[in-house]
């Protein structure tokens, strides 16, 4: 994970900040951005399927925690924190991602893994050009904010297409933003 304790520190002073200015008692409207932060999960491995050539496409699910310091913000503030593209990094067992023709990313608390939230849903063009990186942009963000309170998160990662018969890992890089607001 990069610049985690660092996003959760701007969105808390940031937070801190217009509480304290709205203490004055004037009427007021305070909205800020908070950085862009990155969470990475490095060599997630996937199984191979050894006879996926002869059986076209197949799909396969992985899921991974990740640890974070639970999000604890002042009342009074509308907060978001937007899931804004995920980029996989071919590490292993593949040379690229040609294969891959379906990728859907969903984060959940790990305590309620009911309520999960989709991050990611991307389908392969046809004609897309075959890249050890996949760089994917959420097309319609969703706010991630509650995720984020709890210290533990599952992401689960389903794939589909013809998939390599050995074994492969890959990064996973999530990038979230977020923006803070305040009215009295």
């Amino acid at each position: 994970m990069k610049n985690n304790n660092a996003f959760f520190g701007i969105l808390f002073a940031t937070a801190t900040a217009f509480l304290a200015t709205g203490a004055a008692g004037c009427a007021l409207s305070v909205e800020a951005d908070v950085p862009e932060i990155e969470v990475t999960k490095k060599d997630i491995s996937f199984q191979g399927v050894p006879i996926g050539a002869a059986l076209g496409d197949v799909s396969m699910t992985k899921s991974f925690s990740q640890k974070h310091t639970a999000l604890e913000l002042p009342q009074g503030l509308t907060t978001e924190i937007h899931a804004i593209g995920v980029t996989l990094k071919a590490k292993s067992g593949i040379q690229d991602f040609g294969f891959l023709r379906m990728l859907r990313l969903t984060m959940a608390d790990e305590k309620n893994q009911s309520a999960s939230i989709e991050l990611i849903n991307f389908q392969q063009e046809a004609n897309a050009v075959a890249s050890d990186t996949l760089t994917m942009i959420s097309a319609n963000p969703v706010n991630a904010l509650e995720m984020w309170k709890s210290d533990s998160a599952i992401f689960t990662i389903d794939v589909a297409g013809t998939l390599p018969a050995s074994d492969w890992s890959a990064d996973v890089v999530m990038r979230f933003a977020g923006s803070v607001k305040y009215s009295r």
